[in-house]
């Protein structure tokens, strides 16, 4: 008898410890759900805005600019100019165009490759319009080996349809 009393007695005291763990765990848990849902409602996304100076229409852009069309994996189209020069004032001609063809918004940023520092961005721009410069006048006047990143946005939602990146080469003037 002695025995069996003493088992129950050390399986009685286990039990109280498991649960004494299990229920602290349960807590944090729930808080930790309860943390991310607020976060997830509270916290609100702010879309990119429209970029002011988008333009209607297709640029005419000399050929030393070399500008093109990027079909892309995600089914939209960027048309740009491939020769990026820095210009005197710190603008950098890119005629950056969203075609008319695409269903999509896009927006673009030009970041050095090896800092990953935004060196230029845009607001997004609505299909069959055009960016003719973006500036930034604290750019430094030097070769950079740079990166375009291409964001896709669907219309109204904001949602992504995608990023494309193009490695390229900023000329300084």
């Amino acid at each position: 008898m002695e025995v069996t009393m003493r088992e129950q007695l050390l399986f009685s005291r286990m039990e109280r410890r498991r649960r004494g763990i299990f229920i602290p765990i349960i807590i944090v848990v729930c808080l930790i759900v309860i943390g991310l849902i607020t976060y997830t409602v509270l916290v609100k996304y702010t879309p990119p805005s429209h970029d002011s100076t988008a333009k209607t229409g297709i640029p005419n852009v000399d050929e030393s600019y070399m500008y093109g069309s990027v079909n892309t994996q995600h089914g939209y189209v960027i048309q740009m100019a491939a020769n990026l020069y820095q210009q005197q004032n710190g603008d950098v001609n890119i005629y950056f165009t969203n075609p008319i063809s695409n269903s999509v918004l896009l927006r673009c940023e030009i970041k050095d490759k090896d800092s990953e520092k935004t060196l230029y961005d845009t607001g997004y721009i609505n299909p069959g319009e055009y960016i003719e410069s973006v500036n930034n006048s604290s750019v430094d006047n030097k070769k950079y080996d740079v990166i375009v990143k291409v964001y896709a946005y669907a219309d109204e939602t904001f949602t992504s349809e995608g990023t494309t990146e193009l490695s390229m080469k900023l000329q300084p003037w």
